[in-house]
């Protein structure tokens, strides 16, 4: 049986850090863990339907005159696409404001119209619920920041997630997996892996499968590698998804 070790968990203290940064006593420490993952999960059910989320970072501030805590919360993920946010952004003005023109319903469903200034508008409502929503449940002050990432296929969660995509629309995994790393080798990555598991294609026996192009040196400490799994739901079943994205060396 293979032993295996977390890419991103091996590398901790050299070239990966924690995607939650504070300190704090033993006693409150599980408090803040948990608090941690209600943050992130209620982030995805905020913004999973526009945004393709890659990581949220958390820093806390704690100010011991004022007894206060400031939470940051830093969204990186790629910003919406005009087709997929055409449909959405005519759909939430629709049902939100009433009275609404003809002409600004007309100019919302057409995807050459102007999109983005609509999209900023609702991702700052999206904003603005969200801090609401956990400043009533913790009492604290929460900031909230949305990087976006401009290549996707130059984070490993944004690939994984284009590859189940891909799976869950029945495209075949050999020519999504292909496909994915001809664009990943237009990019400045020295290397990437993938690999895909489950009932590939709607065999019988599932089965895993992996494609490495370049270089991916886990062993190595210095080297900075992304590493994520997914899961692609369809009709035959769960298909589990691994990437690891090799960038370069320290």
């Amino acid at each position: 049986m293979g032993q295996k070790t977390h890419p991103k968990a091996f590398r901790l203290v050299t070239t990966q850090k924690h995607l939650s940064e504070w300190y704090t006593n033993k006693f409150s420490y599980p408090k803040l863990i948990e608090e941690d993952y209600f943050i992130r999960e209620k982030a995805n059910s905020f913004f999973g339907d526009f945004l393709s989320i890659s990581k949220i970072e958390i820093n806390r501030i704690n100010q011991d005159n004022l007894g206060k805590e400031y939470v940051n919360i830093s969204i990186y993920s790629l910003f919406p696409r005009a087709k997929e946010m055409s449909k959405k952004v005519s759909k939430y003005f629709t049902e939100n404001i009433k009275g609404l023109n003809p002409k600004v319903i007309s100019l919302l469903t057409n995807s050459k119209g102007h999109l983005k200034p609509f999209t900023t508008l609702l991702l700052r409502s999206n904003i603005r619920n969200f801090v609401r929503f956990l400043q009533l449940k913790t009492q604290k002050d929460y900031y909230v920041t949305i990087k976006f990432i401009k290549n996707p296929f130059e984070d490993a969660t944004l690939i994984a997630k284009y590859i189940a995509d891909q799976l869950e629309k029945r495209i075949p995994f050999r020519r999504a997996v292909k496909q994915t790393i001809k664009k990943v080798q237009r990019t400045n990555m020295k290397g990437i892996k993938i690999q895909v598991s489950g009932r590939l294609n709607g065999v019988e026996m599932a089965r895993s499968e992996w494609k490495r192009d370049g270089k991916v040196p886990l062993h190595t400490l210095r080297a900075k590698i992304d590493y994520t799994h997914q899961r692609a739901e369809t009709i035959y079943g769960v298909i589990g998804i691994k990437v690891w994205l090799f960038s370069g060396e320290e």
